[in-house]
């Protein structure tokens, strides 16, 4: 109900579950003919007994749908439960996730455009509290394709709270191989390590930004051979093995990552000087479009209305 008003929408298209928690799908408005908006379900428990918390996600979603991050983040009109699921209502991005578009290597300078959309989210999220866990291609959402790339985060089912100087325990190893620390999968040259924090996040974003780079992901080659042979500049090389450190505490934070060279340097400027058809291509380590990704690729207009629990500012 808004301003005396009450909006029908139906669900119109039910894609394959993101997880055995939940699932994500379409729905249409009756009074309003091209609208629509994406839904996730929760579902409460999933093994008998066992409720799942999804109080974080939604306390995520409520600090992160504030108009001062909308554009880094996607934003939640709303928020209802039943009995066994909670439901949340979030704007809908056509264009679906960056995973679909890694078909090949991107432009340098459109890897790094992204790099910094995302590295600004980041910032914001560590700044309150919070560490995203499960940061990969298929949880970057498109805005606007490239040349000119926005995009934004999405998903903080896994998000986990953290005061400032405290560790996160690693009770769950959560994320995608590929995508997610050593720690976080319980690897670590230090074998006392049993917690992770903020640095988590910047190795996943070393990994996206490799993908985007390579068409490769981390360690199907050795990193910084792959890198030079697509044409990366030295210092975009340095930025993403540092990002990708071994050692947590040798990873720069989001704040230092945005202010290196290669972030800030003018690409333009050179990029003539790279071969004509681009980085080389490697088809054979192409993937197939991700879950994630089916759950939000769908067609239609990027539009959102409150109907009920209205998420408090």
């Amino acid at each position: 109900m808004v301003s005396g008003r009450m909006f029908l929408w139906t669900k119109s298209q039910v894609y394959d579950t993101v997880s055995s928690y939940g699932s994500v799908y379409l729905e249409r408005c009756h009074q309003h003919e091209g609208r629509a908006r994406a839904v996730k379900e929760i579902k409460k428990s999933v093994v008998s007994g066992q409720e799942l918390d999804y109080a974080r996600e939604l306390e995520a979603i409520v600090k992160f749908s504030n108009p001062k991050h909308a554009h880094c983040f996607v934003r939640s009109d709303s928020w209802f439960e039943l009995d066994d699921a909670v439901f949340i209502v979030m704007e809908f991005l056509g264009l679906g996730d960056l995973q679909r578009y890694l078909s090949r290597p991107l432009p340098e300078r459109e890897a790094r455009q992204i790099l910094g959309h995302v590295l600004e989210g980041l910032g914001y999220m560590h700044d309150n509290g919070f560490v995203h866990r499960d940061l990969k291609s298929g949880n970057i959402m498109v805005v606007s394709g490239g040349p000119d790339w926005f995009v934004k985060i999405s998903d903080f089912g896994i998000s986990k709270r953290r005061q400032q100087d405290v560790t996160t325990l690693q009770t769950l190893q959560r994320g995608i191989l590929g995508f997610a620390a050593p720690e976080a999968h319980g690897f670590s040259r230090d074998n006392s390590v049993s917690t992770y924090s903020f640095s988590v996040d910047l190795w996943s974003l070393g990994a996206v930004a490799y993908k985007m780079l390579t068409n490769t992901n981390p360690f199907e080659s050795f990193p910084s051979l792959l890198l030079k042979e697509c044409g990366v500049f030295d210092c975009g090389q340095e930025l993403i093995l540092k990002l990708m450190s071994p050692l947590p505490a040798d990873r720069p934070t989001a704040a230092l990552a945005a202010r290196h060279s290669w972030m800030t340097m003018d690409i333009k400027a050179v990029v003539r000087d790279l071969p004509e058809n681009g980085p080389l291509v490697h088809s054979d380590c192409a993937t197939t479009t991700s879950v994630a990704s089916k759950a939000w690729t769908l067609v239609g207009t990027s539009t959102s209305d409150p109907l009920v629990g209205r998420l408090q500012k």
